[in-house]
């Protein structure tokens, strides 16, 4: 049972500063860095001060409100991987005075995060962004890798290893776990969709759960971004199915891949844009070859905020092949630019911030491939389902996405 309205409670005074805790940031993108730099703005804009604790990276810009610490690359999609928590890094942050921690993802420095709390004694909120069962399995990490982790984990919060279910996988155990020894202190956890928790549930009291989807803001750009972005990565005037997210496995690109072959059986002019870190290429290269799609096919990298609203501008569809996502605040993107998308996991499309105003099809190539080009075709159904899209998204703004979660804060603390 998830709670989307919070009664505000009785406190002293609201939540006034909070530090945020991230083991994703720029100059990576993704919907967690998307996400917390949107309720970031939104919160100072409200009056609440904000700090961001996240692995340093050297292409990063020095701000006040970023605390980064020395960090190294994983070896998975980009990701790097923070210093183990140190009693100088608390010392650190200690000084900047918080009167609440948000924890948004599950690595070091979440755990960071939740050891701060726990010794400063402040009150703590974890937000549930990532299904870390389907990554796990995606990207096949051995199941004794994560074991040593909990491990690791629990040695550094200082309690002993939650015991295994031993009805679950050794890999899905021991995630299990490392949720239980970071959420078990949380006064409230977050989730975007009820997706989170249709999918593995989550070892958290019903009263701890609540449900605030994440706010976008809309981005216009002019005619001149959108012919600058259609010359500079060859795109032409004809139809565009659009895809933004990390171009990877777990996001469903395979599936994608082979759909738009079906398309071009029928559709040999369209192109499809690919936009987002690449992390294995080789891979992305045997699919391409496989399905006979290479030359429709325009792989831009990823590319900062104002290119990619150029591309959603452009787009005539969006696809969303991924199944591993808890809420994928692109679909919210796309439907500000009036753009139709295309899902093809069901929990989502049934609990997601934009409900019915999405196209739902069957996972396999034909079925997926078949749902595009009804909206390629029918440029009328497309504009009627891009038009409902966006009056959904317009509910989900910064403002609103900020006012929930001090709320959320305000409930925590008190």
């Amino acid at each position: 049972m998830t709670q989307q309205l919070i009664a505000p409670v009785p406190v002293v005074a609201r939540v006034q500063r909070v530090a945020h805790f991230t083991d994703t940031y720029l100059p990576r993108r993704d919907g967690v860095v998307t996400s917390l730099r949107t309720l970031c703005d939104a919160l100072t804009a409200d009056g609440c001060e904000t700090v961001t604790v996240a692995p340093r990276h050297r292409s990063q810009n020095p701000c006040p409100e970023l605390l980064t610490l020395g960090s190294v690359p994983c070896g998975v999609a980009d990701l790097r991987l923070g210093g183990w928590p140190r009693r100088v890094h608390l010392e650190r942050f200690a000084a900047w005075r918080p009167d609440l921690i948000h924890v948004h993802t599950p690595g070091p420095m979440g755990l960071l995060g939740t050891i701060a709390a726990r010794r400063l004694g402040l009150p703590l909120v974890h937000s549930y962004h990532t299904d870390l069962y389907a990554y796990a399995d995606a990207y096949r990490i051995p199941a004794r890798a994560i074991e040593l982790g909990l491990s690791w984990y629990a040695n550094r919060i200082g309690v002993e290893p939650p015991n295994p279910d031993p009805a679950r996988s050794r890999r899905h155990a021991a995630i299990d776990g490392l949720n239980r020894l970071l959420l078990d202190d949380a006064a409230a956890v977050v989730v975007p969709t009820p997706a989170v928790l249709a999918r593995g549930g989550l070892p958290v009291p019903d009263e701890r759960i609540f449900l605030v989807p994440a706010g976008v803001a809309p981005r216009t750009p002019s005619g001149e971004d959108i012919a600058e972005f259609r010359r500079r990565h060859g795109v032409h005037d004809g139809l565009v199915v659009l895809f933004v997210g990390r171009v990877n496995r777990e996001k469903g690109v395979d599936l994608l891949l082979e759909a738009f072959a079906t398309i071009t059986r029928t559709l040999p002019a369209a192109q499809l844009v690919l936009i987002g870190a690449v992390y294995e290429r080789r891979w992305l290269a045997g699919l391409l070859q496989s399905t006979g799609v290479a030359d429709r096919v325009v792989v831009t990298g990823q590319l900062p905020p104002e290119e990619v609203a150029a591309a959603y501008a452009l787009a005539d569809v969006f696809a969303f092949p991924s199944r591993t996502d808890t809420q994928g605040l692109v679909l919210q993107e796309a439907a500000l630019a009036g753009v139709p998308s295309v899902l093809a996991d069901a929990q989502l499309h049934r609990t997601g911030a934009l409900g019915s105003a999405t196209r739902l099809a069957e996972p396999t190539p034909e079925a997926y491939g078949r749902a595009l080009a009804e909206l390629l075709t029918d440029p009328e159904a497309a504009r009627r389902l891009g038009l409902a899209a966006r009056e959904r998204a317009l509910l989900h703004t910064p403002t609103r996405y900020a006012a929930a979660m001090r709320d959320v804060y305000d409930r925590a603390a008190g």
